[in-house]
């Protein structure tokens, strides 16, 4: 069997427990078919270095799956040349011990799969020259796109130069979305590209059998900052409610200071809007289940793992046309708005409403189960290792 290493830019580890939590998924569909090694090399800055918390390097093997967590310390965020450098030669000591280690055991992969450029690519890029294993590169980074808000096109000349080696020296590039291919290939590097989009766990995201609630439940679900425009929603549904409809809000995510402002406390005592922080990945089943319709009224994304993982519930979505929402929302599954066009989302919460008994729940799920879940992404991946591993490497 083939060997196929990850490097992963982003990964759930214990300074974020969040991060890339779709990679791993992913990476837990490909395992169905193949056997993989996922390494993660993060750092740490503790601030007082005298009593700092020390994060462990830590092991997970399942069958087809060993992930490895590891981590450097850092003196912390700084605009400090020097410091950034001794840093990032700290990232690429601590990846070159772990390939050192297979090359001892005899493991050097025979292909290396990158998810997210910057940084993992490097360490890929050091592969490739060095014992000429060829690598394909996953991308979710929004910030190919240029109104993002840590947009690429922002970043420094080093950093633009860097990943563009990266993306040039990948056999194939594997966007999450077609909007987020084409932005590569046409501001970044010519380079042969497959969508493949992200994963969704199927036994945990299905319809419910009988909804248990009476007003309509309008749901949504993010890290509730700026990107996502969560004022944008709240400010949309309190008119809603000004034009006396029987509506609801859940809004899942931390909260923050510019969100709680919002949130009238005559709003929440009428139970009217409800906020439940993080919660699981299984608890987001729950509450989508208990839902009639996703908003994302986001300012740019990419393709955000949540409006799937609603479609699979059968849920419709109203979205914001932006990044690749369009690739998957379409008039037989939600309505598409324009960004920051508030006046446009009332209209399509209306519609929504109005309109609701035309969505058919069963089909909005089974075409999204046909596209998203473990086996369809895991095989779709497994067919692009073989192609390349079966061609001529560059």
């Amino acid at each position: 069997m083939k060997k196929v290493l990850w490097l992963t830019s982003w990964y759930p580890n214990e300074t974020d427990p969040f991060s890339g939590d779709f990679i791993k998924r992913q990476a837990e569909a490909v395992s169905i078919y193949q056997s993989l090694i996922v390494l993660w090399v993060g750092k740490y800055a503790p601030i007082n270095f005298s009593n700092r918390t020390n994060y462990t390097n830590s092991e997970l093997k399942t069958e087809n799956l060993k992930e490895y967590i590891l981590y450097y310390t850092s003196p912390g965020e700084s605009n400090n040349i020097f410091l950034k450098f001794k840093s990032l030669l700290n990232y690429f000591k601590k990846n070159r011990e772990f390939i050192q280690q297979l090359r001892k055991k005899n493991e050097l992969p025979d292909l290396v799969h990158v998810q997210v450029a910057m940084k993992a690519g490097l360490i890929a890029l050091y592969m490739k020259w060095k014992y000429k294993i060829p690598y394909v590169l996953t991308e979710h980074w929004s910030g190919y796109f240029s109104v993002a808000k840590d947009s690429l096109f922002k970043k420094s000349f080093l950093t633009r130069f860097l990943t563009r080696i990266i993306l040039k020296n990948a056999t194939i590039v594997l966007p999450v979305s077609t909007s987020l291919g084409n932005q590569i290939d046409q501001f970044w590097a010519h380079v042969p590209f497959q969508k493949i989009p992200n994963v969704v766990d199927t036994l945990l995201f299905y319809p419910a059998l009988a909804k248990t609630t009476h007003a309509f439940r309008f749901i949504h679900i993010s890290s509730l900052v700026y990107p996502k425009n969560p004022e944008g929603i709240i400010n949309s549904f309190i008119h809603m409610l000004h034009l006396h409809f029987d509506v609801e809000l859940v809004l899942v995510g931390p909260l923050n200071s510019s969100v709680n402002k919002l949130l009238s406390a005559e709003v929440m005592s009428a139970g009217r809007i409800r906020t439940t922080g993080e919660i699981s990945y299984e608890e987001v089943g729950k509450e989508l289940r208990n839902a009639d319709a996703l908003i994302m009224f986001s300012y740019y994304e990419n393709m955000p793992c949540v409006i799937l993982e609603a479609l699979c519930t059968g849920i419709p979505v109203i979205a914001s046309d932006v990044g690749g929402i369009r690739e998957v929302v379409n008039t037989d599954n939600g309505i598409l708005v324009e960004a920051g066009k508030e006046n446009q989302l009332i209209e399509a919460m209306k519609q929504m409403i109005s309109n609701y008994k035309s969505f058919e729940k069963d089909l909005i799920s089974k075409q999204a189960k046909e596209q998203f879940s473990y086996q369809i992404i895991g095989k779709k991946i497994l067919q692009i290792y073989n192609d390349v591993l079966g061609n001529n490497h560059r």
